[in-house]
């Protein structure tokens, strides 16, 4: 009698196990699941912004002079925000997408606050050969806030319809989404 009972049990308690297993891992993938905010799990922080995932963006603009613009991701982090873009030269000059200095390259806000450019020290005026592509990583300094709108501003100021400028202005709005947001550490030039 007491074999057939194990016999019985056994089987029973391996099958509601299974099912256990099987629900933990169903509410791992479900996003509507009850997320963990114990200190071992999921940081406040990163559940606050959004994972931190690249937005993926797909924001062409050319300009009169043959340069041309692709974004293609975005990602806001607690200290900084970080656009990725190609940049075609089409011209027969070298082009500057950041003439001057950094005050004419950054990100305005829904609220009017500017994000400058922290460019790179080995290209800081973000210069691109004739003919060439650069792939570029810009990095504005300051949080994007989140929930809002942005607008991106390269060489503001410059002649953003003339054929014949090597700094090229451009004004490209950008989505914004709770992907974009992120709490791990912080891109350096």
């Amino acid at each position: 009698m007491k074999s057939a009972m194990l016999g019985v049990l056994v089987p029973a308690l391996l099958a509601s196990a299974c099912t256990v297993r099987e629900e933990d891992s169903a509410a791992e993938n479900d996003p509507d699941a009850a997320q963990d905010l114990t200190p071992e799990g999921p940081s406040l922080i990163g559940n606050l912004f959004g994972g931190g995932e690249p937005q993926p963006l797909d924001i062409q603009q050319p300009h009169p002079n043959g340069v041309v613009l692709q974004l293609t991701s975005l990602q806001a982090k607690p200290t900084e925000t970080i656009v990725v873009a190609t940049i075609i030269n089409g011209d027969d000059q070298e082009q500057s997408l950041n003439r001057v200095n950094n005050k004419n390259t950054y990100i305005v806000t829904g609220d009017g606050s500017k994000l400058y450019l922290s460019p790179p020290t080995s290209n800081p005026r973000l210069l691109v050969p004739a003919g060439q592509r650069m792939q570029a990583e810009l990095v504005f300094l300051g949080r994007l806030p989140q929930g809002g709108n942005a607008t991106l501003f390269i060489n503001e100021g410059s002649a953003s319809d003339s054929e014949y400028t090597t700094s090229p202005g451009f004004r490209i709005p950008l989505p914004i989404t709770d992907l974009a947001f992120s709490d791990d550490g912080s891109k350096k030039n």
